[in-house]
């Protein structure tokens, strides 16, 4: 038999870089944290009337976050549910809009919720709260842009009196949502 005079280099396994979000269990967990902190403001704070604007504010922020997470992604085979989801939270954010502008119109001196709108507000942000913290575990840096282009649609809609409409993204949240890297002072400011 004739033996090579140059002989191959032995078989080295070469490791494989996934390409997938490696988010710290800890920021996984503080995100959940907070989505469990704005869900008992809707189970006990607001019920109890002792709601204040910044809760208002959260709750709105997780309302946002519940419909861009359900705009955003596609469900095969589940249009019928996702309409019916798309109608409750429509009541919801209704629910609180309107506790929002009683307040402000001064016909109540704090957020005092009505028991057909707490009960939409209730319904509907725990069934949020439940999807958020599964969307944290299976895709935390998306789930995190999702949030962050719905703080950009809100912050558009301020700027302007004019709105888009349910079925079209502005191209900035659009450009957020399809970022790949993001710095923590985004998620805050």
């Amino acid at each position: 038999m004739a033996k090579n005079k140059k002989p191959r280099k032995p078989y080295k396994a070469r490791p494989v870089h996934c390409s997938g979000c490696f988010y710290r269990r800890e920021d996984i967990d503080t995100i959940k944290g907070i989505i469990n902190d704005i869900g008992l403001v809707v189970e006990v704070t607001l019920p109890r009337g002792e709601a204040t604007d910044d809760h208002m504010h959260r709750i709105q922020d997780l309302l946002n976050w519940g419909g861009m997470l359900m705009f955003d992604r596609k469900f095969k085979g589940q249009e019928q549910a996702v309409a019916e989801f798309r109608e409750r939270h429509y009541a919801a954010l209704r629910a609180q809009s309107n506790i929002v502008l009683r307040k402000r119109n001064g016909a109540t001196s704090r957020y005092i919720a009505k028991a057909e709108e707490l009960e939409a507000l209730r319904d509907m942000c725990a069934e949020i709260v439940d999807m958020l913290k599964e969307a944290m575990e299976l895709a935390p840096q998306r789930t995190v842009r999702e949030f962050l282009a719905s703080v950009q649609i809100v912050n558009e809609q301020k700027n302007r009196d004019g709105s888009r409409g349910v079925k079209e993204i502005s191209p900035t949240a659009r450009a957020v949502l399809n970022q790949r890297h993001f710095q923590r002072k985004n998620i805050c400011a």
